[in-house]
C-alpha cells in the first residue's frame, strides 16, 4: 500500500520535525510539507522532506485554501498512490497498524476515513457552484487526520476542482467562506464530495466534547480536535494521536523513544 501525506504547519518548527519523523517511520517517504507563508521562523528550517510554502493565512480556522493546494500537490507528486493522508504537525504516528483499517475501507468503498464522522447541516452553495451539481447531502469527518483514497482523488483531479476552488477564493482570507458557519470548511467539504461522487464515509472512532468520551476504536485512534491527550491515553494500541502541542509532551517523548530504541 502506497500513501501520501500531506502535513501541514504554521508553527512550531521542533514538533513539525517531531512528526515528519514517525511520518517516515510508519507511513513511508512519499510526504509533502505545506506551511503558512506568514511563518518566517517555519518556513526557513530545514526539512527531511519536500515542502511548500502555501497562501498567506495566520489563522487557525479554516486553512481550506492551503489544505486543497497541498492535496492538489501532493496528487500531482504521486497519483498513483492508494490513499492520500492529510494531517496536522501537531498530530503523531505510533505504529503502521492503521493500514489495516485502510484495507477495509478499501473493500467498502470508504473514500474518506477519519474520526468523527456523521450526516450534518451546512450550505455550501459555492462549492456547487464550482462542482455544477446540486449537493445531495451534507457530511463531516474531523480535518486534523484524515484519509482520502485515490479513486477519490482522481475523481476531484479530472474536473480541477483544487485548482477552481483555489481561484474561486484568491481573495477570501481568515478562512472566510461564503455561508460556511463551521469552524474549518475542509472538514465538511471532502466528505461531502466523496458521497455527492458515489463513494461512502466512515469513522475510525468519535470523541463527544460534551460528555467527553470516547466511542469506537479510539483505543487505536485517540484523535479529537480537543483537549490535548493525556498520558493517560497514550494507548499501547494507539497508531494515530493528536492532538500533542508540545516538544516535550510525556506521549512525544515516549514515542521518540520507541522509534529510536524500539520498544521500551
Amino acid at each position: 500500500m502506497e500513501i501520501t501525506t500531506v502535513v501541514n504547519a504554521h508553527s512550531s518548527p521542533n514538533i513539525l520535525l517531531d512528526t515528519l519523523d514517525s511520518i517516515l517511520t510508519y507511513v513511508g517517504e512519499k510526504i509533502l510539507v505545506i506551511t503558512d507563508s506568514n511563518n518566517k521562523e517555519l518556513n526557513a528550517t530545514p526539512l527531511p522532506v519536500p515542502r511548500i510554502e502555501g497562501f498567506y493565512h495566520n489563522s487557525h480556522r479554516a486553512p481550506y485554501r492551503n489544505v486543497a493546494l497541498g492535496l492538489w500537490k501532493a496528487y500531482e507528486m504521486a497519483p498513483d498512490s492508494d490513499w492520500f493522508c492529510y494531517t496536522e504537525y501537531d498530530c503523531l504516528f505510533a505504529n503502521s497498524n492503521f493500514k489495516k483499517s485502510l484495507l477495509l475501507a478499501d473493500k467498502n468503498d470508504v473514500w474518506v476515513l477519519g474520526n468523527n464522522s456523521r450526516k450534518d447541516d451546512c450550505q455550501l452553495p459555492l462549492i456547487e457552484a464550482i462542482i455544477k451539481e446540486k449537493i445531495k447531502v451534507h457530511y463531516y469527518v474531523l480535518g486534523c487526520c484524515v484519509f482520502l483514497c485515490k479513486e477519490f482523488m482522481d475523481r476531484l483531479n479530472e474536473i480541477n476542482f483544487f485548482e477552481r476552488l483555489i481561484n474561486t477564493t484568491q481573495h477570501f482570507t481568515e478562512g472566510f467562506f461564503p455561508h460556511y458557519t463551521g469552524y474549518d470548511l475542509s472538514e465538511h467539504l471532502y466528505p461531502t464530495l466523496a458521497v455527492q461522487f458515489g463513494g461512502d464515509v466512515a469513522s475510525f472512532a468519535n470523541w463527544d466534547l460534551a460528555t467527553r468520551t470516547w466511542t469506537g476504536n479510539f483505543r487505536q485512534f485517540p484523535i479529537r480536535w480537543k483537549p490535548e491527550l493525556r498520558i493517560e491515553e497514550n494507548f499501547k494500541e494507539a497508531s494515530i494521536l493528536h492532538p500533542l502541542k508540545t516538544y516535550d509532551h510525556p506521549i512525544r517523548e515516549y514515542h521518540r523513544e520507541r522509534r529510536k530504541y524500539g520498544k521500551i
